[in-house]
């Protein structure tokens, strides 16, 4: 009888001969292989496709995203642009009115300074009163171009400025860590001019290394305070 088992069902009878039960089922096999296939053919279905960029549509594609990556790198900054220049009004206009306000404050305290030393009727208060008087015109001259410096760095770093007290406490701070240099040139300015009479020779070197240092302080002043400016927004 074809399609009889054996009893131990590893055997089918086909009518000429027993065969192995694994022979009758290997023509079933390739039905069952295509069904994983045809399991995965939805999910490569909802893959995104991928385009080769050796592919005509690559190729098409690369141009429009140099374009964009162009056009962004255009309007992160570089190039002209002329409506900058119209910004030195706005700092033109700051520095006017904060020297304004300088020369009234630099009136006001060099006059009560200046009447104080006199009233004192002490040479060595008189002296202390001018050194006071030279540097506060120092520190106020120093807080109008701090004030200018500090919007300038502030618009291009994109941030606030310091304001018209925080450019003077800016200045008062840049001006205190210059005190060594110019309590340096101060000291061999005086003892320069102390020696001018017994010592000439010294007396000029010290006059010329004073002058020089005062010329270096303020060659580099504008960095200096640029550094400052920066460190302190």
């Amino acid at each position: 009888m074809t399609g009889q088992l054996s009893d131990d069902g590893n055997f089918m009878w086909n009518g000429n001969e027993w065969v192995p039960v694994e022979q009758q089922a290997a023509p079933a096999a390739p039905m069952a292989a295509a069904e994983p296939m045809a399991a995965a053919a939805p999910m490569a279905a909802a893959a995104p496709m991928v385009v080769s960029p050796h592919s005509d549509m690559g190729m098409a594609a690369a141009p429009a995203a140099t374009v964009m990556v162009a056009t962004s790198g255009a309007s992160s900054g570089g190039g002209l642009d002329f409506t900058r220049g119209f910004s030195t009004l706005k700092y033109g206009l700051a520095a006017l009115l904060s020297s304004i306000l300088t020369v009234i404050l630099i009136v006001i305290v060099n006059t009560i300074i200046f009447v104080v030393a006199a009233d004192s009727g002490e040479g060595a208060i008189f002296i202390i009163g001018m050194l006071v008087a030279v540097m506060f015109n120092i520190l106020a001259f120093t807080q109008v171009i701090t004030l200018v410096m500090g919007m300038g760095i502030a618009d291009g770093l994109g941030k606030s400025g310091l304001g018209y007290m925080g450019s003077w406490k800016t200045a008062f701070t840049a001006i205190l860590e210059s005190i060594p240099v110019l309590l340096t040139a101060a000291i061999m300015f005086g003892v320069g001019l102390g020696m001018l009479e017994d010592s000439t020779g010294v007396a000029g070197l010290l006059l010329f290394l004073s002058g020089t240092i005062i010329l270096l302080f303020q060659m580099g002043l504008m960095a200096f305070m640029a550094r400052k400016v920066a460190t302190d927004l």
